[in-house]
């Protein structure tokens, strides 16, 4: 009888041994070293908060260090970052609402425009009209876009290369010839509800309506995992000016009171301040 209990001790102590054993590990799961209390309540408590983190990690929505969409980053970033937006226009979303509507006519400024529905019927004649495979997003994978604007700081910079390692380019000042031969089902066209968007949340109606550039950058934010701008902002010396101009001081865009430069520019550098883009100025 004595045996068998002092079998049965030792059988009770290498399974107390493995049970301390795996939740040690498990503690240390994070690789940071933690002090191991043997209280019951205080065990419980240490693995529930491993594993709340563990979860959290595993629904991030990519799998790069840092991820555009992840909440709770920047509050200034949450307030005007609305993750159901769709950019492009598609068969699935061609409704738009009165008041986005009157403001793109109001854009366009003509006289006898033709009525939405027909528009867009005589549109998605010419193209398909599908963009679910640019929007999905995966956890599992991590999208990395560039966005090139239109500064002087883009001279001699020889960012060419990391610009081309990014799965995505958008560039929107390459010079485009009149008459090109194009895949149509590859053709994407922004919503204007899209636009109205970026006007409303983004740049707090500063200006008449977002440069190119700028819908760009919000463009990317939706469809991206990391982002990074090259060619925006003042050149080395300060001056503002496009990379094709001689006059490196000219900065006549930002007086032509359509687009506000100088709030666009702050709000670039604000998300590149809370880490939701990276900002490139040149060499």
């Amino acid at each position: 009888m004595l045996a068998i209990r002092k079998r049965g001790f030792k059988m009770f102590t290498l399974a107390l041994l493995f049970v301390i054993t795996i939740t040690s590990f498990l503690l240390n799961y994070s690789h940071n070293t933690v002090m191991v209390a043997w209280d019951p309540k205080q065990l419980v408590y240490q693995f529930s908060e491993q594993f709340r983190r563990l979860m959290k990690y595993s629904r991030r929505p990519c799998s790069c260090h840092t991820c555009i969409s992840e909440e709770g980053v920047s509050l200034w970033f949450d307030d005007r970052f609305n993750q159901t937006m769709q950019p492009f226009l598609t068969t699935q979303n061609a409704f738009m609402p009165e008041d986005s509507y009157k403001w793109w006519l109001k854009l366009q400024g003509e006289k006898n425009p033709k009525g939405l529905n027909e528009t867009i019927q005589e549109l998605f004649e010419l193209i398909p009209g599908d963009a679910d495979q640019l929007l999905e997003r995966s956890g599992s994978r991590c999208r990395r876009c560039a966005v090139v604007g239109n500064s002087g700081n883009l001279k001699q910079s020889q960012y060419g290369q990391e610009i081309d390692n990014h799965d995505f380019v958008f560039s929107t000042y390459i010079p485009v010839p009149r008459k090109i031969k194009v895949n149509k089902s590859k053709i994407l066209i922004y919503h204007p509800f899209f636009i109205k968007y970026v006007y409303d949340n983004w740049l707090h109606h500063h200006g008449r309506y977002p440069s190119t550039g700028f819908l760009s950058v919000i463009f990317a934010l939706h469809i991206c995992d990391e982002v990074d701008l090259y060619g925006f902002g003042a050149d080395s010396k300060g001056n503002w000016h496009h990379y094709w101009e001689n006059n490196p001081s000219a900065g006549a865009f930002r007086q032509t009171g359509v687009h506000d430069g100088d709030f666009e520019s702050n709000v670039t550098l604000t998300l590149a301040s809370v880490d939701k883009v990276r900002f490139f100025k040149g060499r």
